[in-house]
């Protein structure tokens, strides 16, 4: 270190900061997605307690999953996405691909609830 003056790299430091610095470029807004099933939509009671769920889409060989959002906290509260029945291996969209496993309707092995009484 020099005693009587500064160091050569706090004189380059000092330089550097000196020079006009270029402007950031602006940043692009996110393009949105865009086709007929992409759109998150809030529903029912859902839409009451701030939670975003994602349109049901055609039958992707249950492939797909996507997130269910809470809209006040943004995090993922569940997923949705095609499932294939565990009792008779139909596909279903599941509201909840991890807790219900059987499919609903009107011939749905979900309704079968009582068999074990």
């Amino acid at each position: 270190m020099i005693a009587d003056g500064e160091p050569a790299w706090l004189l380059a430091w000092r330089q550097e900061q000196s020079q006009p610095r270029p402007a950031p470029a602006p940043h692009a807004p996110r393009p949105k997605p865009e086709g007929p099933h992409m759109p998150l939509r809030m529903r029912g009671q859902a839409a009451a307690i701030g939670i975003v769920e994602p349109d049901p889409w055609p039958f992707d060989g249950c492939l797909r999953r996507e997130p269910v959002l809470d809209a006040d906290s943004r995090r993922v509260v569940r997923k949705v996405g095609w499932h294939r029945c565990l009792k008779c291996r139909r596909p279903f969209f599941s509201e909840d691909v991890i807790r219900l496993r059987l499919c609903s309707g009107a011939q749905g092995c979900r309704g079968d609830e009582d068999r074990f009484r």
